[in-house]
């Protein structure tokens, strides 16, 4: 399994582009936007995800793990193919689908073609326990790394999605009181 690539953009095309590593080239369907911002002769690293169908392997990349990790939840859901996931990634960032579920806004969905309000509604319902479960991991996780630090921010009134956002950027080889100072500042946008 491919899970990331590096090397040089050999070609590309409305849907994809080849991308040379050694002296091997990948063709890698990739999201509209990264095939605009990238150029011929230019070296990028690809997180990919390669999927075999009957009639085809294909290889998926994406800029980010975490937009893998969203196509991958997107394409668990029944009706919701590769293609049809990588059609929600031509037109919204991985960020923007997240929300989108967090908010059960079936109009989002429902403006990416080959999507109907009844795929858009069970979406909707499969991936938002996902991305529940996702998250109490991810605030367990942060709870365990910086103890004190998290309760301290939570005595201070802040939620636990705004703790896991900065917690994982708070210096490990600080006081703890630096530490909470430091989450603190990044919390108030003074980093």
């Amino acid at each position: 399994m491919i899970s990331s690539l590096t090397g040089t953009i050999n070609f590309k095309n409305l849907r994809g582009i080849e991308v040379l590593a050694g002296q091997v080239g990948y063709w890698v369907l990739v999201p509209a936007n990264l095939i605009a911002d990238w150029e011929i002769g230019e070296k990028i690293t690809l997180y990919t995800i390669m999927i075999a169908s009957e009639k085809a392997v294909d290889l998926y990349g994406f800029s980010s793990r975490n937009q893998v990790r969203i196509f991958n939840m997107l394409t668990s859901v029944s009706g919701v193919g590769p293609r049809t996931a990588l059609q929600i990634f031509n037109n919204h960032e991985g960020e923007e689908i997240e929300i989108a579920i967090d908010k059960a806004d079936v109009a989002f969905f429902q403006g990416i073609k080959g999507i109907g309000k009844k795929t858009a509604q069970r979406l909707i319902v499969d991936l938002r326990s996902v991305l529940d479960q996702d998250r109490v991991r991810e605030e367990k996780e942060a709870e365990s790394k910086e103890p004190t630090v998290y309760q301290a921010l939570i005595q201070l009134g802040f939620s636990k999605e705004e703790i896991r956002l900065v917690i994982n950027k708070v210096s490990p080889d600080q006081e703890e009181e630096e530490k909470i100072a430091q989450a603190l500042k990044l919390l108030s946008g003074n980093d």
